[in-house]
């Protein structure tokens, strides 16, 4: 019964922090030499319980003016795993980066958690940096309280619907039956189609899914759940732009759109028959945010 409750914890792919008890190491990943040479730079951030690696196409974003950073979460990337994700530091670390280097532009490209880390992060460098052009590019994106804790409940319960379809307490058979819907939503056994693509997906990365310790799960979702969005006009002047999967079965496209009509200069893209994995089932979204990085401001 303990291995099945890890696992349901395990599953909720949608957070952020814990109380901090050691100095912090530097999330930031770049190479110093080629920011220094740039005037603009595009920073990826993963959702909770994600390597980095997940965003790896960024990399093609890179020019002789244009750096790349990532930003990598406790337990992943070489941070330690003792580590917790807080949101305001972790904007105050992306804004710090703003300041120290003469940039003019930043793309903050978030997945998840990253996105919501992305969004505060937009907000301080607004206050700190109101000449830098900010743009978010938010896939799949995490939501204000009460959002996370109703996510942790829906992911609960996909659990133990995935545990009777798969005729298993397996904790890893349990969790590659859930993230079929993960990635295509509830309806994924219905279309050939989509069951072939949640098929291949799940034996594409079979060998590369982990169920992490519990203690790493509290630690990447305690502060999201008390994230509200504070100060939400503080965007002003930054661009966003929301990919949502249409049948995300952790944050609810109705949700979503609710939240995206609170934020100035905000814009959402749904995603027909795509859940909470854009990132991987629909990797044309990659194309898209390409696409806007030499948008101008809109101030």
């Amino acid at each position: 019964m303990r291995c099945f409750r890890v696992l349901v914890a395990s599953l909720w792919l949608t957070a952020c922090a814990a109380q901090q008890t050691i100095p912090p190491s530097d999330p930031l990943l770049y190479d110093s030499n080629e920011l220094a040479q740039a005037d603009s730079v595009v920073i990826g951030i993963p959702g909770a319980l994600t390597s980095v690696r997940v965003l790896r196409p960024i990399d093609r974003m890179k020019t002789s003016k244009r750096a790349v950073a990532y930003f990598r979460l406790p337990g992943f990337d070489g941070r330690p795993k003792e580590e917790s994700i807080i949101l305001d530091r972790a904007a105050a670390r992306i804004a710090r980066l703003v300041q120290t280097h003469d940039l003019r532009r930043i793309d903050l490209i978030g997945h998840s958690t990253g996105a919501v880390i992305a969004l505060e992060a937009a907000k301080h460098i607004r206050a700190a940096s109101p000449n830098v052009d900010v743009h978010v590019s938010a896939i799949s994106t995490a939501l204000p309280a009460p959002q996370p804790v109703l996510a942790g409940l829906r992911g609960a319960a996909g659990t133990v619907a995935a545990a009777a379809r798969a005729r298993s307490l397996n904790p890893r058979k349990v969790w590659l039956e859930y993230y079929r819907r993960l990635a295509y939503g509830p309806d994924v056994d219905t279309r050939a189609e989509t069951v072939e693509a949640a098929d291949a997906l799940v034996a594409a990365n079979d060998d590369r899914i982990e169920l992490p310790e519990n203690g790493l799960y509290r630690r990447h979702t305690r502060d999201l759940r008390r994230w509200t969005n504070p100060d939400p006009d503080a965007l002003k002047g930054a661009q966003i732009t929301f990919y949502h999967g249409a049948v995300d079965p952790v944050f609810p496209p109705w949700a979503t759109r609710r939240f995206v009509d609170t934020l100035p200069d905000a814009r959402v893209t749904f995603i027909d028959g795509h859940g909470h994995l854009i990132l991987l089932t629909y990797p044309q979204v990659w194309d898209r945010i390409t696409s806007t990085l030499n948008e101008p401001s809109s101030d």
